[in-house]
């Protein structure tokens, strides 16, 4: 299995502010761990080759701290010079026109921090285009998916898509860790990448590229419902600091 990773960190996280007017967000330190060197730490240990990391703000001082090889992967740099303009799916583009030669590709937001047993997990299911998911609880708003009674995801929905009779407490968090095979990128993913922009314009952000691939198949993208495995997403100064009482 040729497993290759892309990682989106062009984003300026100014829900972060201050600490992202000199440091980039997904060098921030939980418990003295960045969340990108924990996410390139886990893709190592599930025997990822190769990481694209999609770059914008601040890019320089990821491309020294990181270098061009992490453990034994090696790390390629897209860069998103509009990124203040645009939105994840610009940078996903960039990201899969740098990345080459792959069986499965692992995509993966750069404000998540986690422990490996999430791509454990991922990973070992049998199905190739996988979504991670956690169950509503009052701690968690953003993203949600809506899921068959075979979990596979039916809706994708992002938070300012939503209707005003939307209804969380049956759906799942997105925990915007992802498994992809070459095919679903290149028959599903990539052209509804192109077909957005176009529609819409480049400040889509890949929810909505992903509630249309769902909705016009249901059965395509499986969903991951999380049980425990230890994960959270770092928006803001207070997620910081419930992620450094998660991961003490």
């Amino acid at each position: 299995m040729n497993r290759k990773a892309i990682i989106l960190v062009a984003g300026m996280g100014t829900r972060l502010k201050p600490l992202t007017l000199e440091n980039h967000k997904c060098l921030t330190e939980v418990n003295g761990v960045t969340i990108l060197e924990n996410a390139l730490e886990n893709l190592s240990a599930v025997g990822v080759s190769q990481v694209v990391l999609v770059v914008g703000y601040l890019k320089d001082q990821i491309r020294d701290r990181i270098g061009c090889r992490f453990v034994d992967m090696s790390i390629t740099y897209a860069e998103n010079n509009i990124y203040d303009q645009t939105n994840t799916v610009y940078s996903l583009q960039k990201g899969l026109d740098a990345l080459k030669g792959y069986d499965e590709m692992l995509l993966l937001e750069g404000d998540v921090f986690f422990h490996k047993v999430v791509l454990d997990d991922l990973i070992s299911m049998d199905e190739t285009n996988v979504t991670v998911l956690e169950p509503y609880n009052d701690m968690l708003d953003g993203t949600f998916a809506e899921l068959d009674h075979k979990e596979y995801v039916i809706d994708w929905t992002h938070k300012s898509m939503r209707p005003e009779d939307y209804v969380v407490f049956d759906k799942y968090k997105t925990v915007n860790i992802h498994k992809f095979s070459y095919e679903f990128i290149r028959d599903s993913l990539y052209p509804a990448i192109k077909d957005i922009e176009e529609e819409r314009g480049i400040k889509q952000p890949l929810e909505n590229v992903m509630q249309i691939i769902v909705q016009e198949n249901p059965h395509l993208v499986k969903g991951l419902v999380l049980s425990g495995q230890k994960w959270f997403e770092i928006d803001d100064q207070h997620d910081l600091e419930i992620a450094e009482r998660i991961f003490s």
